[in-house]
């Protein structure tokens, strides 16, 4: 049981042109930074299937619609987080599209340096976000000489 696959490779602006916004393809393997905006409306929503759109999975469902609609209009971030998470679950349960990547940014941190935060990156250089925080000693200083 196999399938015949042609593998074909375009240099970025004629893959951009010719190929994602005319939608010519059967199967598409393209990578997207999204970051940390929850508003994936762009990438999802089914009135964004055309051109100029960036549904290049084709993906529609009613009921993700109205999931990315309510992310958008929403302003109580709990609230944002439940609607995106409801909308997970559709991706994962329609499969439109394979995630083949996701990366961990794993740092090591020597013992000396301390109060480094690192939490949940998207990007790398987001590791130095806080790094104004960072120190690596402390001297106890009477508070006649901090003014």
């Amino acid at each position: 049981m196999g399938a015949d696959v042609e593998v074909k490779i375009f240099e970025i602006g004629d893959l951009n042109q010719n190929i994602i916004r005319p939608r010519k393809y059967d199967a598409l393997l393209f990578g997207e930074i999204v970051g940390r905006d929850l508003d994936l409306y762009p990438f999802w929503h089914s009135s964004q299937r055309v051109d100029p759109g960036l549904n290049i999975a084709l993906y529609t469902n009613i009921k993700a619609n109205k999931l990315l609609e309510n992310i958008r209009k929403e302003t109580d971030e709990t609230l944002q987080k439940k609607y995106f998470d409801a909308f997970k679950k559709e991706i994962k349960n329609d499969v439109p599209a394979v995630f083949t990547y996701s990366p961990y940014f794993i740092y090591l941190i020597p013992k000396k340096i301390h109060n480094v935060t690192l939490g949940t990156l998207t990007t790398p250089s987001e590791r130095f976000s806080n790094i104004f925080e960072w120190y690596i000693e402390t001297n106890h200083v009477w508070k006649i000489f901090i003014k």
